[in-house]
């Protein structure tokens, strides 16, 4: 299946930037609606969202929100709440990913854990390109009608992703995760600036962040709470992270099925890094799809290649 590819054109007013979702109301409305049903008779979600488009949403995102609402079949406020799945509803997330340096170039890999019915998420997975002036600023893997990152590349510079995890932290009247890692994208034109600003933006929820740049040295996991962080390097040319915290203290005693298999998924990769570092996207892809590395729910599988911005991805079909 050929992979979905649409270029964000950042020169056009927020509100215009997604006309091209028009052409596709009906995936937008079931990619929607699948959010939005893991929030049935969860009230307090919408109560708290006048807060957040207050204090804490910029105007420019809420401008794309409001224009995804108005070619869809739901209110902004439901949009921006299917926006913030990641802060509302983390446990229902996976990932394994891994970054490595290769002969001198880095590649960064991940697979994407997140259980829909009929293969909604993997269907709709599509590589979104931001440009300014017809230059790539840079890119994300997501899907229609959602405006955050979970996975994304600044070509030249880095590339993130976002890996699930439960703190015992409180979450925070902040910026959402899959915001930041945009806001981050989009203006951190450095690894070394990326860096700083994911270790020190205090953030609404829990998560773990694959950092990784253009130089043999640039490759760091993050360790978030909202307001603590802890940073873990790279050992033999290489850094895998999974669902679970291996610096920061942590007591949560609330575990998914994601937490439960994060250590195995962890050594496996370890392992098969250990043994070989893969040189190119087809040797990081065998590495995901080992048999105990890649699981059920896996929905994306990508590579990145730091230097040039370009993006391998795969959708993966639940059986």
């Amino acid at each position: 299946m050929k992979n979905n590819e649409h270029i964000v054109n950042l020169d056009l007013p927020p509100y215009e930037r997604w006309s091209f979702l028009s052409n596709c109301r009906n995936d937008l409305n079931d990619l929607l609606q699948c959010y939005l049903n893991d929030f049935d008779d969860e009230e307090f979600i919408f109560e708290g969202i006048s807060s957040l488009k207050q204090e804490v949403i910029s105007e420019e995102y809420l401008e794309e929100i409001d224009y995804i609402a108005s070619i869809s079949k739901f209110t902004p406020d439901q949009v921006l709440s299917a926006n913030l799945y990641y802060d509302i509803l983390k446990f229902y997330f996976g990932c394994t990913a891994f970054a490595v340096n290769s002969n001198g170039k880095i590649l960064h890999s991940r697979n994407l854990d997140w259980w829909t019915d009929n293969n909604l998420l993997s269907e709709h997975s599509a590589i979104f390109d931001f440009r300014k002036n017809g230059k790539t600023i840079f890119k994300t893997v997501g899907w229609p009608g959602f405006i955050g990152a979970l996975s994304g590349t600044r070509p030249g510079c880095f590339s993130l992703t976002l890996n699930a995890v439960l703190s015992k932290d409180s979450p925070e009247l902040a910026t959402p995760v899959s915001f930041l890692l945009r806001d981050v994208l989009s203006t951190c034109d450095s690894f070394k600036q990326a860096r700083e600003t994911l270790k020190s933006t205090t953030i609404a929820s829990d998560c773990l962040l694959l950092l990784s740049g253009t130089k043999s040295d640039e490759m760091y996991v993050i360790e978030r709470t909202p307001t603590r962080f802890a940073t873990r390097d790279f050992v033999n040319g290489f850094i895998v992270v999974a669902n679970d915290y291996k610096l920061l203290e942590n007591s949560s005693e609330s575990e998914s099925v994601l937490q439960e298999t994060s250590c195995g998924r962890f050594e496996r990769v370890s392992e098969l890094l250990q043994h070989k570092l893969p040189s190119n996207a087809e040797e990081c892809f065998k590495i995901l799809q080992d048999k105990n590395v890649m699981m059920k729910l896996t929905v994306q599988q990508m590579v990145f290649d730091n230097a040039t911005g370009d993006i391998e991805l795969i959708k993966t079909v639940s059986k």
